[in-house]
């Protein structure tokens, strides 16, 4: 809003207009604030939960993945991702994605010539790659709703700092204004009243 405003009804009736649209738009922007938070805290956690589970499965097979040696490798590439299905939804104006499916390239593994363990080996893979995956998923949603959470708090705050309170003001000064003018003028106008009834001529 500019420094200098007009001290007119025209412009009173405008800011008390524009005042009536901040008090609207607060409560909106305050109810999409609460709601991504919850989102942003949920993702968080699953972020959080999917993070611990990858560092335990980690831990867990760490004693026998150091048995397959150089066969590590051959396993991860053994073991690929071909698609990763996902389905879009909105939330407060926000389009993210949630994990549905993934699906691995079939590549034949020779049991014959290969250790006991490496259907185990395969299924940890595929549930490391998985939960990696989701993890992605997660993080992008993350950053996508951190940035509208950031921008419908910076509203909020605008609103409930700047916007309102400056309007008030401004309504209270041009107020003010007007009614010293509204007096001055009736005290004007009494004035030249009791001018004229002085200057009648003597019957």
């Amino acid at each position: 809003m500019a420094d200098k405003i007009l001290m007119n009804k025209n412009t009173l009736a405008s800011l008390k207009s524009e005042l009536k649209e901040y008090n609207s738009a607060l409560p909106v922007f305050e109810m999409k604030e609460q709601q991504l938070k919850e989102i942003v805290q949920q993702i968080e956690n699953n972020i959080s939960r999917l993070r611990e589970t990858i560092a335990r499965t980690d831990r867990d097979t760490k004693e026998w993945v150091a048995v397959m040696s150089d066969r590590t490798a051959t396993i991860s590439n053994i073991v690929e991702v071909e698609h990763i299905g996902t389905t879009k939804r909105e939330i407060a104006g926000v389009t993210i994605a949630s994990f549905d499916t993934i699906e691995f390239k079939e590549t034949e593994v020779d049991f014959i010539n290969t250790p006991l363990w490496i259907d185990a080996a395969i299924a940890v893979v595929k549930d490391q790659k998985t939960n990696r995956n989701i993890m992605a998923i997660e993080q992008n949603n993350l950053e996508l709703l951190q940035v509208e959470l950031a921008e419908a708090r910076r509203m909020k705050n605008a609103l409930k700092e700047v916007f309102i309170p400056e309007a008030k003001e401004n309504i209270r000064k041009i107020e003010i204004y007007l009614g010293d003018v509204e007096r001055l003028a009736i005290g004007c106008a009494k004035l030249v009243k009791k001018k004229k009834q002085y200057k009648k001529p003597m019957v």
